[in-house]
């Protein structure tokens, strides 16, 4: 037993001046939350051209959810329960983004709390484009 304390010391101690040596960028905690509003260029007739931002949200439906219109309740019942799904949605830089309120009414589906617990968020991915034109 002595013997592998000794081994497992003079590891340690070898060891020290490596560590030294490398050291990790750890970055600085910036606190300050601000838009993410990017001007892309400037159009035409001088108006500013901002980034379009979009989310694309895996979720899973893991129960029963109320369509807003009664109309849509055969439809909405007729999506696959308990497999992943994904939706793309603009994103609003200046907002907080509402993850399960954006699936639920893009669904089509009453943004009520027995229908949020039948949603879970699974990943979350993040696109923004530069557009060359502004929307018409």
């Amino acid at each position: 037993m002595n013997a592998m304390r000794t081994c497992l010391a003079a590891a340690a101690i070898l060891a020290a001046p490596l560590s030294t040596l490398t050291h990790a960028a750890v970055p600085a905690v910036d606190s300050i939350g601000k838009p993410a509003v990017i001007k892309c260029g400037t159009g035409p007739n001088g108006q500013t051209i901002q980034a379009a931002h979009a989310d694309k949200i895996v979720f899973r439906i893991n129960g029963h959810l109320i369509a807003t219109l009664a109309a849509d309740q055969p439809a909405l019942d007729k999506l696959p329960r308990q497999e992943g799904l994904d939706i793309k949605v603009l994103d609003n830089p200046k907002t907080v983004a509402d993850l399960r309120g954006k699936v639920l009414t893009f669904l089509g589906a009453m943004d009520v709390p027995e229908n949020r617990v039948s949603i879970e968020i699974i990943e979350v991915k993040y696109a923004m484009v530069c557009p060359t034109t502004t929307a018409p």
